[in-house]
Formats: C-alpha cells, structure tokens, sequence
C-alpha cells in the first residue's frame, strides 16, 4: 500500500483548514485589541458620566435651596402686614442704615443668622410679636 495517494488527500483537505484557523486567529486578535481600547475609553466615559451625575446632584440641590429662599422672600413680601407696613412707611430703607454703618448683626453673639432663622425672625416681625 502506497502512503503517496493518502498524504495528497491530506495536504489538499488540511492547507485550506489550516488557513482558516489562521484567519480565524487573526481576527480574534483583531477583536481582542479592539475590545481593550474600547474597555479603556468606555471607563473613560463612566467616570465622566459619573462626574457629571455628582454635579448635577450638587445643582439640584442648590437650586432646591434657592427655591426655598425665593418662596420665603414671596411670602414675606405678599404679606399683609409688610405691604401695610411699606405703604406708609417713609423712613429711610435699612439699605441706607448700612451705608451709614448703623446696621448691627441681629444675633447678640455677633454672628450672622442663617437664612432660615433670618426669614422666621421677619415673620416674627411682621406678624407683631
């Protein structure tokens, strides 16, 4: 029995398989530095999305506070007894008391009140008490 017809019949079916397989490596390789530079950019990317969702928590609640603090100014300012109270007033504005350096902190500590305690100690006022 000759050996000759049996490795032809090999060497015709095992190039073309072998050539596959080679292509098929290549294109795994191709696919596993393309998978690497897109794993770095997309972290990339998280930190930055992840950036920007702290941000806009950090604006939000800003704007929450400052929305607070127009809705006490309007209550203060629609009240009856602030409108009563500037309708008939004609004395000078407490702007003009802190350009003369009249204008004390109204804490008897010498520090500034929050806003909150500012808006409740001028409704305070307002209402009489």
């Amino acid at each position: 029995m000759s050996l000759v017809p049996l490795v032809a019949v090999v060497m015709v079916f095992a190039i073309p398989i072998l050539g596959i397989a080679l292509a098929g490596y290549k294109e795994w390789l191709t696919f596993k530095t393309k998978h690497r530079e897109l794993g770095s950019s997309t972290r990339v990317v998280e930190d930055r999305i992840d950036g920007l969702e702290d941000r806009l928590a950090r604006l939000e609640e800003k704007r929450e506070a400052l929305q607070e603090r127009v809705q006490n100014l309007e209550t203060i300012v629609t009240s009856e007894a602030w409108i009563a109270e500037h309708d008939e007033s004609t004395d000078l504005s407490p702007l003009s008391d802190a350009a003369d350096g009249r204008l004390e902190p109204p804490n008897g500590d010498g520090t500034m009140p929050s806003d909150a305690e500012h808006t409740a100690e001028l409704a305070r006022r307002l209402r009489g008490r």
